[in-house]
Order: structure tokens, then C-alpha cells, then sequence
């Protein structure tokens, strides 16, 4: 039964860069045949070794706890367990991924998944795949496909930090050239063939978080300023960009003259709204599922309440309004043990956890990344495969860089 379960984690690695299907299937088959192996209790010793172990059980302790004093019905909250136990599957993962073997197995099912996604989409800029989102050709639209343009930007901009963090720290100029080929590749999908700004804007702050960790702050500049020139020759030859960057500006001035049905807009009420909410019952929040119930009575408009009643596009809020400042302590202790991992972990997963990190950082800002499906997904997988990182890739010295 442990075997199965390891491989449903690599099933699960695979689904999340390249199958949403796959990706569900594969982390049931992981609890499933976890719960039948009997192997329970042995791994929950070492497992409280791990930063992040109190933050990931007290989650969906927090949920359940919340729903006593929740003011939202019953049925507004009957999701969230379900949504957040993923932190007990990320837990489950870390633990049968007790070997190097098993963890470069994971590796290779997420570079699978990530290489099938990313043909796929270099593909359908000629070819209008069956299974693309946009069934259109050329530059200048959305080539997403099998997730949404958002949860696959987020996957391609954590490819790109992985590829970063191989050219950083590998020491042959073969493999450096050959893990600069896939940056590449993965940065121009992002910023030529989604329609997202939101994997734009995490790719280029992650690698900009990897660069002034692995190297010293001069070294980090320059190759800063290398990164950023290609990234502005890239941002000239792409209209989605401009395209996109030119849309903020005009859905801020729309707000600011009552115009919410924008992403801006929404995005902008919806924050508002939370900050009051939060405001209202700061310290233990209005409870699991308040949210969508005090969002309804806000938003009355369907078209609005449609985009704006399930979450706030933003974690933090999210957490704050219905778990006051116990959400926030919670999450910001997870996001803590993560970097704490990535101060005792060798190189290559330091930085890979530091951009992860800040992937997770900033994506938390502008959505709600543990409550969105595809992007749940994920997180479960790729932060329980990079987390193991804290028993099997131990740093045998301080890096460079890294203090």
C-alpha cells in the first residue's frame, strides 16, 4: 500500500503541471492507500521535526473549530474541511517520500507533467489542440491549456525558478546552458502565450527573490539588470503584455468612477469589503464560511456576488475574516517554517523554497492560491515534494548567499 501511495504522489506530481483530473485523482489515491497501509503513527515523530508541522495541522483544526462560532449556515462551510485537510495530505506526502530515490522520481513526474503542458502550448500557437483552451493560433492570444491561464502560469513561473536555481548552482556550462534553454522557454510562455498578468507578476518577482539570495548583492545586480533587459525585450515583441499592463491602468480609473466588474475593480471592492469585515471581529474572525454569507449581504448585484461571494482573492483576508488574527498568525507561521526549511536545506532547495515562497507570497496577495482548486492542487504537491527537501537534502555547509 505504501508503494501505491508513492506512486499516486508521483501521479499527483505529473497531474499538476499537466492534468487537473490526474492531479484530484492522484492526491485521493495518496490518502487512500496511505489510510490502508496502517502506517499511521510511526512517521509523526520525525514529522514534528518539520517547521511547518504545527501550522499544517492547526489549518484544518482551525477550520473545524471555526465552524462552532461560525455565524455563516452549515452549508456555507460543509467545503472547507475538504479544501483545507490538503495540509494533512502535504504531511502524508512528506512522509513516504522518506528517500532520495522516490524524491527525484516526483521531480521527473512534475518535469513530465511541466514538458507535456509547455509543448503543448508552443504547439497551439500552429495547431488548434483539442485539448487548449483557446482553440485560437498565433501570438497575441491565450495558449493556456488544460488549467485555467492562471494556474498554469503559476506552475510555469515556479518551472522558471526551478530552471534558475540548476543554472545558479550547477557546475558544468553544459548543464548551466541547458537549464537556461528551459528558463527561456518557460519565461516566454508566460510572457507571450497567457493571457494572465498574475504568472507575470510572480515569475518575475520569484527570480528576482532567487537572484539576491544565491548571490551577493553586487553579482545580484548585474545579473538583475541581464534579466531584466531580456525581460524588457521580451515585454516590447509581446501585445499581451502591453495589452494586459494597459488594462490595469484603465480598470483603476473604472473603479475609481464605480465601475467594480473589472479584475481590478472586483478585486479592489472585494478587498474593502474584507478589510471591514475583519475589522468588525478582529481577533477570532465571524467564523468557517462567513465570508460568502457577509459578501452576499454586501454585493447584491449577481454579475458582482458572482465573482466576489466564494473569496476574496486574497488568503490573508481570507484567513482574517473568518479566523481573525489567528488566521493571520497561522498562515504567516506556515509561510515562516517554509523559510525557515529553506535556511537548513542545501543550495539548489533553498533557493527552489525561497522562490516557492514567493511564488505562494505574492500569489496569496492577488488570489486565494489554498482554496482555488487547480491552485491547490499544486501547492499540496509541490510544497510536500520541496519540504521533504528538509530530511533528504540537508546542506553540508552554509551557502553562499544564504544565511
Amino acid at each position: 500500500m505504501l508503494l501505491f501511495s508513492r506512486c499516486s504522489v508521483v501521479l499527483l506530481l505529473y497531474g499538476v503541471a499537466a492534468s487537473m483530473a490526474l492531479a484530484s485523482l492522484g492526491a485521493f489515491l495518496v490518502l487512500l492507500f496511505w489510510v490502508l497501509s496502517l502506517d499511521w503513527v510511526r512517521p509523526w515523530s520525525r514529522l514534528r521535526q518539520l517547521p511547518v508541522f504545527w501550522p499544517l495541522v492547526l489549518l484544518p483544526l482551525m477550520v473545524l473549530l471555526g465552524t462552532i462560532y461560525s455565524i455563516a449556515p452549515l452549508e456555507y462551510a460543509y467545503r472547507y474541511f475538504g479544501v483545507y485537510s490538503r495540509c494533512i495530505i502535504m504531511l502524508i506526502i512528506i512522509a513516504i517520500i522518506n528517500d532520495e530515490t522516490w524524491q527525484r522520481r516526483c521531480w521527473i513526474g512534475f518535469f513530465v507533467g511541466a514538458t507535456v503542458t509547455l509543448t503543448s502550448t508552443y504547439l497551439s500557437i500552429w495547431i488548434p489542440l483539442p485539448w487548449s483552451q483557446s482553440q485560437g493560433t498565433g501570438l497575441g492570444v491565450n495558449h493556456s491549456v488544460f488549467y485555467d491561464y492562471i494556474a498554469q502560469g503559476v506552475m510555469t513561473s515556479f518551472l522558471s525558478v526551478v530552471a534558475l536555481s540548476h543554472v545558479l548552482t550547477q557546475q558544468t556550462i553544459r548543464r548551466k546552458l541547458i537549464w537556461f534553454a528551459v528558463l527561456l522557454i518557460a519565461v516566454f510562455s508566460i510572457t507571450h502565450l497567457l493571457l494572465g498578468r498574475t504568472g507575470q507578476v510572480v515569475c518575475a518577482l520569484a527570480l528576482t527573490a532567487v537572484i539576491f539570495i544565491a548571490l551577493p548583492p553586487r553579482k545580484a545586480i548585474i545579473v538583475l539588470g541581464v534579466l531584466l533587459s531580456l525581460f524588457v525585450v521580451l515585454a516590447m515583441t509581446s501585445p499581451m503584455i502591453a495589452q494586459r499592463f494597459n488594462l490595469i491602468m484603465l480598470e483603476i480609473q473604472g473603479y475609481q468612477q464605480g465601475q467594480e466588474m473589472t479584475s481590478i475593480g472586483a478585486r479592489i471592492a472585494m478587498w474593502s469589503a474584507s478589510i471591514n469585515f475583519y475589522l468588525d471581529q478582529p481577533i477570532w474572525g465571524h467564523g468557517t464560511g462567513s465570508y460568502r454569507l457577509l459578501a452576499e449581504r454586501t454585493f447584491t448585484e449577481p454579475g458582482m456576488c458572482a465573482i466576489s461571494c466564494v473569496h476574496p482573492h486574497n488568503q490573508f483576508l481570507f484567513f482574517g475574516v473568518e479566523y481573525g488574527l489567528f488566521g493571520f498568525m497561522i498562515y504567516g507561521w506556515l509561510l515562516f517554517g517554509i523559510a525557515k526549511v529553506a535556511m537548513q536545506v542545501e543550495r539548489l532547495h533553498a533557493l527552489i523554497l525561497i522562490g516557492l515562497l514567493s511564488i505562494m507570497g505574492v500569489d496569496s496577495f492577488i488570489n486565494s492560491p489554498l482554496w482555488i482548486s487547480s491552485e491547490r492542487n499544486f501547492y499540496t504537491a509541490i510544497l510536500a515534494l520541496s519540504l521533504s527537501s528538509f530530511y533528504l537534502n540537508h546542506k553540508k555547509s552554509i551557502p553562499p548567499g544564504v544565511n
